[in-house]
């Protein structure tokens, strides 16, 4: 008995390290993102999508209410069919991997997937899985918590968050909640992670496409605005040894897509990383008219 005992704490030791949240909250927490909690509510919503493109074959965020396993038409519609309590949703999905792990590391590898896992604004998660489709959805239960109180006026108002699209919520309260998780991230925000092993040596590609070509893996680094209100990017170099390695430097100014934000920036090397190295990035910037060089390194599986 005491060996089935131990034997079955040791299976559920394995389980709850290899789950979803337990890796992404790694990478966000080693990133310098905070740690998030998980929704059942939001799982719903996830798998509820994973199922519809399971069975439409249409992939995507968006649903066609003509298609059978129809649940609300975008991300924000199927989170407040769930219960969620806000339309404040961030979507991640990919397609065809063989678990969740998988999923993960390929989302990673991409710039505007990658940048959603590590959104500062979220505290909460849900995510499921049918036949090889992988929905995560991210939300901040506090601006959900701000819908149920149902505010009748203020001198400034955010609305089109809540489950009834003409409740409001006051601007500095939503600004509040928003800005409560920023609070406790790092002042900056870095992938891959300083000292990080086994990372990839070429960009994975996504929808919307990044570049239009193939590139390296890609490095991010972004300012968090709790601390820096204003940054100005004087250089950002990636080094293999003394070697500078080509690339190109995106901005939200930028950004064919306009889906990075201000105070984050990506590296895109030329040419896919070597295997088995170690690089080193240096990003230089004026954060609130002060010099800041950041440094950091990891190695290519």
């Amino acid at each position: 008995m005491l060996y089935k005992s131990i034997l079955f704490l040791a299976i559920l030791t394995i389980a709850l390290a290899a789950t979803p949240i337990s890796t992404i909250n790694s990478i966000r927490k080693k990133s310098g993102a905070t740690t998030l909690t998980y929704s059942k509510k939001l799982s719903v919503a996830a798998y509820k999508h994973a199922y519809y493109v399971s069975k439409s074959s249409l992939l995507g965020h968006y649903e066609d209410s003509s298609y059978n396993y129809f649940y609300g038409s975008a991300p924000w519609d199927r989170v407040l069919r769930a219960g969620f309590g806000t339309a404040v949703v961030v979507e991640n999905i990919s397609f065809y991997e063989k678990n969740y792990r998988a999923s993960i590391r390929k989302l990673m590898g991409t710039v505007y997937h990658r940048l959603a896992f590590l959104t500062l604004e979220v505290d909460s998660i849900g995510y499921a899985t049918v036949g090889r489709i992988y929905v995560y959805d991210m939300s901040n239960s506090k601006v959900a918590a701000l819908c149920k109180k149902h505010y009748k006026n203020a001198p400034m108002v955010i609305n089109g968050v809540c489950p009834n699209s003409s409740d409001i919520i006051p601007e500095n309260l939503f600004k509040s909640a928003m800005w409560k998780m920023k609070s406790k991230a790092k002042s900056v925000i870095m992938y891959p992670y300083r000292n990080q092993k086994g990372v990839g040596v070429r960009g994975v590609e996504e929808s919307p496409k990044f570049l239009n070509r193939l590139f390296g893996y890609p490095v991010s680094v972004t300012f968090n605005s709790i601390y820096a209100s204003k940054v100005v990017l004087k250089s950002f170099k990636l080094f293999k040894g003394a070697k500078v390695v080509s690339g190109k430097i995106v901005t939200s100014r930028s950004d064919t897509h306009k889906k990075i934000k201000p105070n984050t920036f990506v590296f895109s090397p030329d040419r896919y990383l070597s295997p088995a190295s170690t690089y080193r990035v240096k990003v230089v910037a004026l954060v609130n008219g002060k010099r800041k060089v950041v440094e950091w390194s990891f190695s290519t599986r």
